[in-house]
């Protein structure tokens, strides 16, 4: 199994890139289908990706506090 610390710079950036545009579409008409859809987009990542799906969040999670 890969850990998400294995992912090479570039497959980090495109990760990043493709979460930041998913919970962009999400937050701009919210729908229970967009969060569904953002969700199963993550579960069929493969592991080493989806555990860096975490990270992240927790960024942009960082970002939006005062």
């Amino acid at each position: 199994m890969v850990a998400a610390m294995d992912l090479g710079p570039e497959d980090k950036q495109r990760v990043e890139e493709q979460v930041l545009r998913l919970v962009a579409e999400l937050r701009t008409r919210p729908t229970q289908e967009k969060e569904d859809a953002l969700g199963l987009q993550i579960a069929t990542m493969p592991s080493a990706e989806r555990e860096y799906v975490t990270t992240v969040l927790l960024r942009m999670l960082g970002k939006d506090r005062p």
